[in-house]
């Protein structure tokens, strides 16, 4: 070995050694889940029991409810309507639209307010990213009965494969917990009602429905382009999707962005459920803008900026915490700390935790350091007892009976629950539940851990929600895995399956393949649409899908079936041995072999 290879050893285990000496202590203050913050709990207008802060920072944020801002000649946001902004800015001829909201209720919605100030057609469309795209069938729509027929909408290359990623693939996953999310499932009044920012609801399915449309003009990054008489250079970006882009206008000296800047810290991660989100790209995006400063900076969410150094200290405030979070997190973990002992030794520092700009409305910033733990190295937290955990029931099983019985677990969380242990009270009593799901007395109790910590967080949008659903679920007051009874996200509709590239709902087969029922099942089939000339071959290898184009020459027999009546099946409307009966659908080859194979799908 070299002597400079071993001084760069000494040097790094130096480094290591210094690093891991670092104390690791519990920081117990502030915490609403032991109870810190429970004289800080007040009743909101509808009942709620929430937050002050939060209480505060939302009543701020409605204030004025609905409004449509005028930013500049030319330029209108509206704010306090819905999660996002609605941006439109004046060409030569007609709008430019940025953002149409999550279904067509809301695009129509939109629409009201502009034409308030505007008669000019929309004839350009700019998605931020793929989330607020469901009303541009509404804004289209609009412009057709106004003669104009080709409206062009731009967005990052990757937002409509995104956009049907995330309703479909994970659709099922995302769906339900977006609904918690949002508080779909909380009451309206009353001390668990849901309580947040404003979202309209409709009870007309038509506006419930989704009407995004696809990009026709993809933009690169840098790339400048004229849109009705205004030169627009576009940026792609990283947010809260990783196809999210900025466009400026140098000759209006204005930004419209999705960028990791809203009302409140942004969410480094997010309780329903996303790929990691890298704060270098979040960071990256952020000083761009900072680069650019512009006078007017209008996001897909919060107020408008309309000066120069507003903008700049507000994107400033949001870098500086995302980079604290990010940079601290991996100082953690090149110590040697686990999740726990990193979000135990990182307070966030008081002025920026207390800043306004990055309020905790959205997520705790708990949830941020470990999911950059996550995000960064993985699950493993060097407990090798952790590699091959023996099943929550087994464990919690010894745990119970080395209390004595589950008895004593409720009472020892009582007694947590009594000196506001609020967290240590709910997971002591999740070993009793992992036994016995049906323990009425430990869910009760654990309800009310829950929502004393539910009424008690500043970040009532997320953790609230959550927390608040799970305690009604516990109580029997809701299911938090079926369906809520109101919701603005709209479910998959033959219609908007249809506007789907062909092949979308076969080639997404891969992921409900059942291994149990596929377990001894090793055949090929092929599968047609009538009349689209689109043919696959579905193969399945005992727990395994394959999905390829064509119809192999070995397969067992084929299904042929028009599209629309594939769609219905899909999404449960109607069934495949409905299909063969009436005959819209027709196998060649072995009946049962085919019926088998697709048998095995969920």
């Amino acid at each position: 070995m070299t002597t400079a290879r071993v001084s760069m050893i000494a040097v790094v285990c130096g480094v290591l050694l210094a690093s891991r000496a670092a104390p690791v202590h519990a920081n117990e203050s502030n915490k609403f889940y032991r109870g810190d913050l429970d004289d800080q709990v007040v009743e909101a207008p509808n009942g709620a029991m929430v937050n002050k802060a939060y209480r505060d920072w939302i009543l701020g944020s409605r204030a004025d409810g609905p409004e449509l801002l005028k930013v500049r000649d030319g330029v209108h946001v509206l704010t306090g309507y819905s999660l996002s902004n609605y941006g439109f800015v004046e060409g030569k001829t007609g709008l430019i639209a940025f953002e149409t909201g999550n279904n067509m209720g809301m695009g129509r919605g939109a629409l009201e307010y502009i034409r308030k100030v505007s008669d000019l057609p929309i004839k350009h469309i700019i998605y931020s990213h793929h989330h607020y795209s469901g009303g541009a069938k509404a804004y289209v729509d609009d412009s057709r009965r106004k003669g104009i027929q080709d409206v062009e909408i731009y967005g990052h290359p990757d937002v409509d494969a995104n956009r049907r990623s995330g309703t479909l693939t994970l659709g099922p996953m995302q769906f339900r917990r977006a609904n918690i999310q949002l508080g779909f499932y909380l009451p309206h009044e009353g001390p668990d009602a849901y309580f947040g920012p404003a979202e309209p609801s409709f009870d007309d399915p038509a506006d419930q429905a989704s009407g995004a449309m696809n990009v026709t003009r993809p933009v690169g990054d840098g790339e400048e382009i004229t849109i009705d008489g205004l030169k627009a250079i576009f940026y792609h970006i990283e947010s809260d999707t990783l196809d999210s882009i900025a466009v400026h206008f140098p000759e209006l000296d204005l930004v419209l962005h999705n960028a990791a800047a809203t009302p409140s810290s942004f969410p480094l991660y997010t309780l329903r459920g996303t790929s990691y989100r890298n704060p270098e790209g979040l960071i990256a995006g952020l000083d761009l803008l900072r680069r650019i400063k512009p006078r007017y900076l209008v996001g897909a969410h919060g107020p408008p900026y309309t000066t120069k150094e507003s903008g700049y200290d507000f994107l400033t405030a949001h870098r500086d915490l995302y980079s604290f979070i990010y940079n601290q997190a991996i100082r953690g973990i090149n110590a040697g700390m686990t999740p726990d002992e990193i979000v135990a030794n990182t307070p966030i520092p008081p002025h920026l935790d207390n800043d306004p700009r990055v309020f905790p409305a959205y997520i705790d910033h708990e949830y941020a350091l470990r999911g950059q733990y996550r995000g960064i190295v993985g699950w493993y937290a060097e407990d090798t007892a952790e590699l091959h955990p023996p099943a929550p029931a087994e464990l919690a099983s010894e745990i119970i009976d080395g209390f004595g019985g589950a008895e004593k677990v409720i009472q020892r969380a009582q007694k947590a629950f009594d000196a506001k242990k609020y967290n240590l009270a709910a997971r002591l009593l999740s070993y009793v539940l992992d036994v016995d799901a049906n323990n009425e007395a430990a869910r009760v109790l654990k309800a009310r851990a829950l929502r004393a910590m539910a009424y008690a967080t500043r970040s009532g949008i997320q953790s609230r929600d959550f927390l608040l659903t799970h305690a009604l679920h516990l109580e029997g007051q809701l299911d938090w895995k079926g369906m809520p009874k109101h919701s603005f996200l709209g479910l998959p509709t033959p219609e908007s399956f249809a506007r789907l590239p062909v092949g979308t709902l076969i080639k997404l087969m891969e992921t409900r393949i059942d291994p149990a029922k596929s377990a001894e099942l090793h055949a090929k089939i092929g599968f047609r649409y009538e009349g689209e000339g689109q043919s696959w071959t579905i193969a399945v290898r005992r727990g395994v899908a394959e999905i390829s184009d064509g119809i192999a020459d070995e397969v067992a027999a084929t299904l042929n079936v028009d599209r629309k009546d594939w769609i219905l099946v899909s999404l449960k409307q109607t069934t495949l041995p409905d299909l063969l009966k009436s005959e819209r659908a027709t196998i060649a080859g072995d009946q049962e072999t085919l019926l088998a194979v697709l048998g095995a799908f969920d």
